[in-house]
């Protein structure tokens, strides 16, 4: 015989099969309320499922009675949220992480049952799953070309771990639309922590280094490109997608108003990566000459091109040869040669704007300055990411360190914690 419960405790009944549901009015997201079933295979199962139901809608924490799946809201959150409010790069690496990952992981979860435990079980299980396999990535190729794990060989392509990192947010972000739009009571993958993990070492280089590779740039036909990310910062998509109307070279200015990125296979123009990265800078007068002299070098490539010159009126600083936009890795290969040709440790482009930043902290720039220079959000991603003390400043430092305690001990005798000689 099922127990009788006290008015407003619920209902717990016995079904035919022999299991046991109970029901009880819950606060939902849009402040109603709504009956809500629990089940179990014993009544005092059911009793305790009901009495945390009853606990959180008595202390206002909304019940989600909501049954769509978490791949579902994941497909609507991209096509009418994550499409209309991030960049076209970014957009196109949280579908790749939604379709590849999320989905085919936690996709059939229902989106009201998501807890913090499923997420960091998925992540762990994601982190130690040959992605080959289980994204069927080498059936995927043509037969003759098949070398691992349709073959029956799995090759251990696991994922690094900053992509497994990275995994969280898009989840974050669309399960904290779905609690805006009263979809669920809270974001549950906000209560994931994950290690600290693995951090790329980022060395910018050295002052003399810095001299090594400007001076082998002169004369380059990205000369301009390598000044200016150098000496002001620029990210690569910012030189990339510099015009010349955005550079006054009379009042020694740069405006930043827009990017290249490739996306999908296509160069596109975006804008800028967040409100703070349009911005005016002040021009150095190294790169104000290399800008005249960029700019007397595309008016020959006009002239030699003639009818083949292909500028389609995009005004960009930098181009081909032939008036187009510069492909960004081709900018990549072009910087490798030249830290070749200077002498230098082979470096990331984006390493120049990490030297730029670290110069300016060490020459005594305040942080505030550097955040407007670099276009930041917050002044502490300037001074957690972007502001480095180099090993040579690290040894100059020791240096005068080692000189004061070498002026001490030139006494005629040790001298102890107060200065009086010890006698010996």
């Amino acid at each position: 015989m099922a127990k009788r419960n006290v008015n407003g405790e619920g209902t717990i009944v016995q079904r035919k099969d022999g299991r046991w549901h109970g029901a009880a009015y819950v606060l939902t997201p849009d402040g109603t309320y709504k009956r809500r079933f629990v089940y179990g295979k014993t009544w005092d199962e059911v009793h305790d499922k009901l009495t945390r139901l009853k606990a959180d809608s008595q202390s206002g924490v909304p019940v989600v009675t909501s049954k769509l799946s978490l791949g579902d809201f994941l497909t609507y959150w991209l096509a009418n949220v994550a499409r209309l409010k991030v960049r076209p790069a970014t957009y196109a690496a949280y579908e790749s992480l939604v379709r590849n990952y999320l989905v085919p992981g936690l996709g059939k979860k229902k989106l009201a049952r998501l807890t913090a435990r499923d997420i960091r079980a998925f992540l762990t299980a994601t982190a130690r799953t040959c992605q080959c396999c289980a994204q069927g990535k080498d059936k995927a190729r043509p037969e003759k070309k098949r070398r691992c794990c349709a073959l029956g060989e799995c090759c251990e392509s696991y994922p690094a771990d900053r992509t497994v990192r990275f995994l969280l947010v898009p989840l974050r972000a669309a399960l904290e639309h779905a609690v805006r739009e009263d979809e669920l009571p809270r974001n549950v993958a906000k209560n994931v922590e994950l290690s600290m993990g693995t951090k790329r070492e980022i060395e910018p280089l050295s002052v003399k280094e810095g001299r090594q590779l400007l001076a082998a740039a002169r004369g380059d036909r990205l000369w301009a490109a390598y000044e200016l990310a150098v000496r002001i910062g620029l990210r690569r998509g910012e030189v990339l997608g510099l015009r010349w109307k955005d550079v006054d070279l009379a009042s020694g200015t740069v405006t930043i108003r827009q990017t290249i990125q490739r996306v999908g296979g296509q160069l596109l123009i975006a804008a800028p990566k967040t409100q703070r990265s349009a911005r005016r800078i002040a021009l150095p007068p190294e790169c104000v000459t290399a800008l005249r002299a960029r700019r007397a070098q595309q008016h020959g490539d006009r002239l030699a091109a003639g009818a083949t010159w292909r500028a389609d009126g995009n005004d960009l600083v930098f181009t081909t040869r032939y008036g187009t936009p510069i492909e960004p890795r081709n900018l990549n290969r072009a910087f490798t040669l030249l830290c070749d040709k200077a002498g230098v440790r082979r470096v990331r482009f984006h390493d120049l704007r990490h030297t730029c930043a670290s110069l300016l902290h060490e020459k005594g720039a305040d942080a505030r300055m550097i955040m407007e220079v670099l276009g930041h959000s917050s002044i502490r991603v300037t001074m957690d990411i972007y502001t480095f003390v180099r090993l040579d400043s690290q040894r100059s430092a020791f240096d005068r360190v080692g000189d004061a305690l070498r002026d001490i001990n030139d006494g005629d005798g040790d001298d102890g914690p107060s200065g009086v000689p010890v006698p010996a």
